[in-house]
This record gives C-alpha cells, sequence and structure tokens, in this order.
C-alpha cells in the first residue's frame, strides 16, 4: 500500500469533485426558496412542508448512504468513486427537473415541487458524501489531507465564484430582464449542470482509493448501520464535531438560502448580488491558501472556534450595512471579509479524518462515510432552514412576496438574515472549543494507522 506524498494531478483532480457539487446544488441552495415563491407562486408554508419532508427522509437516507458506502460497497475503483461516477449525470438531471416549473394545478406543482427536491437532494447526498469521504481514503497522512482539502476549498469556491458572478445575469438575460422568470432560473440550471458532469468525471478519473477496509463479521445493513451512528454519537469528539459542522453548516446554509431577500428586497438592488455574491465567494477561496499554515500549526479545533466567531461577527456587520444601505464598495468588501474568514469548513473535513482514525484504533469500525452523512445532511438542513424555516420567519415579521414593505418590516428580516446566522456560528464555535483531538495526538496515530493496515493487508488495497 502506497502512503507517499499525492501527486498534483490527483490533489488538483480532487478538487474539481467538489466543483462538480457546486455547480450541482449551489443554484439549489441559493435561489430555490425565491424560485418557489416568486415564480413557482408556492406559499411559505408550502414550501416548509415540502422542506421538512425532505430533512425527515435526509435523516434516514444521508447516514443509510453513509453506511452502505463505508461497509457494504467493495469494487475495483474502491468504495466511494464509483458513487462520483454514476451519481454525477444522475444529480445534474435532478437539478434541472428541480427548477422546472410546470404548467399544472397548484396541487400538483406542490408534489412535482416535493419529488424533484427530495430526489435532488438524494442524489446530491450520494455524490456528495463520496467527494468528502475520498480524501481520507486517498491517504493516511493528516499533512496530505490538509492539502486536499485545502485544493477542494480553492477549486470548489473558484467554481462557485463563477456561479456568484454569472447566476443573476444568467437568470436576467434569458428571463427577459425578470428575477421571477421560469426560463431563467431553467436556463441556468441546464448550464450549470452540464458543467458539473466533467468535474465529477475528472475527480473520479484522477484520484485512487488507498485505505480500503472490509469487514468480516456477519451483519445485516441495519445493524451495521446502527453501529456505525451509535459509534459516531457515543464518541465525545465525534459528536462533538458532528454538532459543530451542522450548525456551521446550518448558518452558512441557511444564510445562502434566504440572502437573495437581503439585495432584492432590503438594499433594494437585486443588480449587486453577482458582486456580492462574487466578493464572498473570493473571499472563501482564500482559506484555502492559509490553511495549511495555520491547520499544521495550531490545533484544528481552535482554528474552528476562531472561525466561526469571526463568521459571527461579519453577519452582524451585514446587518448594520443593510441598514445603512451601505455603498457598493463597502457592501463588496464586507461579504469577502465574511468568506476569507470562513476556515471552519476545511477545518471540518480535516478534523474529520483524525476522528475518524482514532476511532478506528479504539474500536476496529470506520465510520467515514457515516461521519460525511452528516455534513450532507447538515448542509440539505442548512439549506432548508433557510428555505423553509427563514422563509416562515421572514413571513412572520410581514414579508410579501413582490411587494413594496415598510422600514419597520425591512429592519426585521434584515436581522432574521443576518443576526440568525451570527447565533448559530457563535454556538458552533463552543462545539468546536469542546472538542479533544489535538494535532500532536493526530500525528502519534498516523503510525499506528499504518501498523494497522500492515498487519491485516487482506484488509486494505490500492483500488
Amino acid at each position: 500500500m502506497k502512503t507517499e506524498k499525492l501527486s498534483w494531478k490527483s490533489i488538483i483532480g480532487y478538487g474539481f469533485g467538489e466543483a462538480g457539487t457546486q455547480f450541482s446544488w449551489t443554484l439549489v441552495s441559493s435561489y430555490l426558496t425565491v424560485f418557489y415563491t416568486d415564480v413557482v407562486g408556492l406559499t411559505p408554508v408550502v414550501i416548509s412542508a415540502i422542506m421538512l419532508i425532505a430533512r425527515i427522509w435526509d435523516a434516514v437516507n444521508d447516514p443509510m448512504f453513509g453506511t452502505i458506502a463505508e461497509q457494504h460497497t467493495h469494487t475495483r475503483w474502491g468504495r466511494f468513486r464509483p458513487y462520483i461516477l454514476w451519481g454525477a449525470p444522475i444529480l445534474a438531471l435532478f437539478n434541472c427537473l428541480t427548477f422546472l416549473n410546470l404548467d399544472i394545478s397548484n396541487t400538483a406543482k406542490t408534489i412535482w415541487c416535493a419529488l424533484t427536491y427530495i430526489g435532488c437532494g438524494m442524489a446530491y447526498t450520494a455524490v456528495s458524501i463520496s467527494v468528502g469521504s475520498l480524501a481520507n481514503c486517498m491517504t493516511t497522512s493528516n499533512h496530505e489531507r490538509v492539502t486536499l482539502n485545502s485544493s477542494r476549498n480553492i477549486i470548489g469556491n473558484i467554481a462557485g465564484l463563477i456561479l456568484s458572478a454569472c447566476t443573476m445575469p444568467i437568470v436576467l438575460h434569458f428571463g427577459g430582464g425578470s428575477t421571477s422568470s421560469a426560463k431563467g432560473y431553467f436556463v441556468a440550471a441546464v448550464i450549470f449542470s452540464l458543467i458539473s458532469i466533467p468535474c465529477l468525471f475528472v475527480c473520479f478519473a484522477t484520484t485512487r482509493e488507498v485505505v480500503k477496509v472490509v469487514h468480516h463479521h456477519e451483519a445485516g445493513p441495519k445493524p451495521r448501520m446502527l453501529d456505525s451512528i451509535r459509534q459516531s454519537l457515543k464518541d465525545h469528539d465525534s459528536l462533538m464535531l458532528i454538532i459543530a459542522m451542522v450548525l456551521v453548516l446550518t448558518a452558512v446554509m441557511g444564510r445562502v438560502g434566504i440572502m437573495a431577500y437581503y439585495f432584492i428586497y432590503i438594499y433594494a438592488d437585486p443588480t449587486i448580488i453577482a458582486a456580492c455574491a462574487s466578493a464572498l465567494t473570493f473571499g472563501m477561496v482564500v482559506p484555502g491558501f492559509y490553511a495549511p499554515l495555520v491547520l499544521n500549526k495550531l490545533n484544528k479545533k481552535t482554528v474552528g472556534m476562531i472561525a466561526c466567531f469571526l463568521m459571527a461577527a461579519s453577519c452582524v456587520a451585514l446587518y448594520f450595512a443593510g441598514e445603512a444601505h451601505a455603498s457598493l464598495p463597502v457592501m463588496v468588501a464586507l461579504h469577502f471579509i465574511y468568506g476569507a474568514v470562513n476556515c471552519a469548513g476545511i477545518t471540518t473535513f480535516v478534523l474529520i479524518g483524525e476522528i475518524v482514525d482514532d476511532a478506528w484504533l479504539r474500536t476496529g469500525l470506520r465510520n467515514d462515510g457515516t461521519m460525511y452523512s452528516m455534513v450532507s445532511f447538515g448542509t440539505k438542513l442548512g439549506n432548508a432552514i433557510g428555505g423553509s424555516v427563514g422563509i416562515l420567519a421572514l413571513g412572520a415579521v410581514g414579508f410579501v412576496a413582490n411587494t413594496q414593505m415598510n422600514p419597520e418590516t425591512l429592519t426585521a428580516m434584515d436581522k432574521v438574515i443576518n443576526f440568525g446566522p451570527a447565533a448559530i456560528f457563535t454556538l458552533a464555535g463552543i462545539f468546536f472549543a469542546m472538542i479533544h483531538m489535538t494535532n500532536a495526538k493526530g500525528r502519534e496515530n498516523e503510525p499506528k494507522i499504518k501498523a494497522l493496515m500492515a498487519q491485516h493487508p487482506e484488509e486494505t488495497s490500492e483500488a
């Protein structure tokens, strides 16, 4: 089994996996709620019901897929890469169908939206969990995992930068200048979906799984799934990281899910969405450059905690900027800073590897798929909170789509969009601080992992 330094081909190729998921899911996470209210005509209550049903299913589907991949998938390509290969076109298809507004009755529209959204979420689960888990299977070196996840951050956010700069212009262009055009959103979905497929194929073709675990005990799918989930929830560090990552993703994706309302109604200028979203995404590229230095020098839990507190402060600043109707340069700068301090994502992905390794040494059960299923679930939970709880909160303070609202209502909307995520970020930082894993412990475990695999060569192989 090879554990030497990874090639740049593999490192860059792995990053394209994140780019593929970005092109497939960002339109859903950023614009689906607006599409449902302003194009399809669904009410906030109906949207909340759809997303609640989807999240209930995700609570079963995501960990179920994680354990299927980690314990029941044994191919010459590894445990996770096959799902990237075969899942890419399916995810692209459902992404397009999610933004297809059919000329049918309101009841039929609700059913169509629910089915396509849930289907898109299931396809995203298969692909995103596989891309995330792959980094831990490509090497046993924590240093190399930092490099892999930094590449994932940089390339994924470059894709996000393209999306931020192009999405609203595409919607406006093909929608005849309207933000409520069905054609505009559908064309954008088709374009981005077609780009996502080759990105994911590049990830599949340039990566290899080195760590391949085979469990010899006989057990059905249900007990194995429960074993992995039980281990993740019983282990202190796993539980703290799961809570922290779900909170971070809830805050990030929750704000993304309703951020369009900030520009369309509070700032009253949707044309600046491209500039601010691009600045935010460009800022999110920055952690990919400083993360290798910071994460290899400071304990990762400390980096995660600081990042959460800084993101909370950024949200508070964005609230006041919205209230003051700050100039475009100020808005762009604040969104850039908000993205640049977001090192929590990379920190989470790297910590997963170290915590999974540590648990594997102590319990004999490797649960990387289950842990990454929590990332997938957290992403969609955050999107649902932004799209369902967020839109309900906006409705509760007086929001009515496509109307001119009074200043008091707009201020209340600003609080929902920014103070809510700030509170969640702060709570996530507290849970990061409660993690016990340190860089020293991670380095101590590396030779133990190599020795474990050397003792059981029949259970590990290079794909």
